[in-house]
């Protein structure tokens, strides 16, 4: 990994998914584009949580750095930000009562990551729902268009 933060690295990543995941959802490969909406998405939200919402990639108690974003509870532990579809809820509640109302806005409907896993990257792809991606992917541009308005402007809006 460069010395670059990571979440300059999280927000590549987000863009790189997204890109792979509309690539495969023009090219009809309903599965894998599903898999990229859905770390595009979850890519893009840590970049915010790291940015934004205080989150840190610091290591927990003199430990080694984190391998992902976390923050310190009001008792001393730490509250680690992980997959979706639970990331997308835990952002939500960070944001209720915070700047960045467009995407709380956004993320305080239901999820149409709920039922996406990251383990369904080894799953033979039939439960995938076409409607159900075409909805992830409108969620994936609605979030990406946010991150990227937060990286040129420096605001969560």
């Amino acid at each position: 990994m460069t010395s670059a933060p990571a979440e300059h690295h999280y927000a590549y990543a987000a863009r790189r998914h997204y890109e792979d995941a509309v690539y495969l959802h023009d090219d009809g490969r309903i599965p894998n584009a599903d898999h990229h909406f859905g770390f595009a998405v979850e890519c893009a939200l840590k970049s915010l949580l790291l940015r934004h919402l205080g989150a840190t990639m610091n290591p927990k108690k003199g430990g080694r750095p984190s391998p992902k974003p976390w923050v310190p509870t009001s008792d001393g532990k730490a509250r680690d930000f992980g997959h979706l579809p639970w990331i997308w809820d835990d952002v939500a509640l960070m944001l209720h009562g915070r700047s960045g109302s467009a995407l709380a806005g956004l993320l305080s409907g239901s999820s149409p990551f709920e039922a996406w896993s990251v383990d369904d990257r080894y799953l033979d792809g039939t439960a995938v729902v076409e409607t159900a991606v075409a909805e992830r992917r409108t969620s994936a541009d609605q979030i990406l268009r946010l991150h990227q308005q937060a990286l040129l402007t420096g605001v969560l809006q």
